[in-house]
């Protein structure tokens, strides 16, 4: 005989729709709570929306909301056979916009992933600054909000490419990859090559490479640019007024200093574009006789060079964070390769200290030994 339907009890699930403000120590109680791995119940989390737990009774259920809610969760409670639709899963990577901010950052990233601040900064440090993979929309919202304006957080789709190839300083290609680039040398240039790869491209690419160093395949998506006048424009160029109202509208710089930066090379006229608002500029500059080229921004090594010292007092606790001793002389190389955003943060310290400093071209180790003799 069937059980009239109003004897049938509901049954619900408890959904997840935003990881909110849920700390690491929160996960694992949670995790504890449902006898689940610490791992399964964070990635879970990081997915969402998803289905903590199904087949709940209405009382059981509420308490459960409850409890994410008051953990910092968002969540609901939704009947048993409501599907919830996964999301599109997200890579993510973080750019420090300004080095001011870079302890609220440093914090934020680390209480988000649950690691030391260390290394936290490791993962920005380390271009494109991957801090997240296979994530929801709803985890790389949380994360912006706490890491606050002075990060960009960039989000793309982990399947979607396109895919390019990066090559720290000193690293080696096979030759049958030169090959394919186009590459004579068997010590090519540094940098990032627009391979434009799929993602079942890149999985075959990276497969052949395997553990080579100094490689690594990255999502253009996650990128930002500088736009860099790399030759000094020629003398008519300087004084086009179409070229100088170009600048200007294009970079804000004010046309009776335009001749000047027109006149200086390397420069960067720009840091931090999108792709496709830097491939324009690229190409109007191309129109207008410029030599501008793209690189991409936080790849790059640096030193830092001490010019001037304000006060010796407020100088040596900066040196020796970084591990660093006052110069005998001035100027001199303090550090001669360092990762883009660790020479950022030196050069605003020292500034802070009252110091004036200038970036340099990375060095190899004996030059940086040269220069201090």
């Amino acid at each position: 005989m069937p059980v009239p339907s109003t004897m049938v009890q509901s049954r619900y699930q408890v959904v997840v729709t935003a990881p909110g403000d849920v700390t690491p120590a929160a996960l694992a109680a949670i995790a504890e709570g449902l006898s689940r791995p610490v791992p399964d119940v964070a990635g879970a989390i990081l997915r969402a929306p998803c289905v903590l737990v199904d087949d709940l009774d209405a009382e059981t259920a509420s308490a459960l909301e409850r409890l994410l809610l008051g953990l910092g969760l968002e969540a609901a409670v939704t009947p048993h056979a409501d599907s919830v639709e996964p999301p599109v899963p997200l890579d993510v990577a973080v750019r420090v916009l300004d080095v001011a901010c870079l302890a609220e950052i440093t914090n934020g990233l680390a209480a988000f992933l649950g690691t030391t601040p260390q290394q936290a900064f490791a993962l920005l440090a380390t271009p494109p600054g991957l801090v997240l993979g296979g994530v929801g929309e709803a985890a790389v919202a949380s994360l912006a909000r706490r890491l606050g304006a002075g990060a960009e957080v960039i989000a793309a789709p982990r399947d979607a490419g396109p895919f390019d190839l990066h090559l720290a300083s000193g690293a080696s290609l096979p030759g049958w990859l030169r090959s394919r680039l186009g590459i004579a040398s068997a010590a090519p240039r540094e940098g990032v090559f627009p391979l434009g790869l799929s993602h079942d491209e890149a999985q075959g690419l990276w497969a052949s490479l395997g553990r080579t160093a100094g490689v690594q395949l990255v999502n253009r998506a996650l990128l930002r640019w500088d736009l860099v006048l790399t030759a000094e424009a020629p003398t008519d160029r300087r004084h086009d007024t179409a070229t100088l109202d170009w600048l200007s509208r294009r970079f804000g710089i004010p046309e009776p200093l335009a001749p000047r930066v027109l006149a200086q090379a390397p420069l960067a006229l720009a840091e931090g574009w999108e792709a496709a608002d830097a491939e324009q500029a690229r190409d109007e500059a191309s129109r207008m006789g410029l030599a501008v080229t793209l690189e991409a921004a936080g790849f790059s090594r640096a030193g830092v060079a001490l010019v001037a010292i304000g006060e010796e007092a407020a100088l040596r606790p900066v040196l020796a964070r970084h591990a660093l001793s006052v110069p005998a002389r001035l100027p001199s190389v303090l550090a001669a390769d360092l990762a883009d955003l660790e020479a950022r943060v030196l050069a605003h310290e020292l500034a802070q200290a009252g110091c004036r400093t200038r970036f340099i071209e990375a060095a190899s180790p004996q030059e940086a030994e040269d220069d201090q003799r």
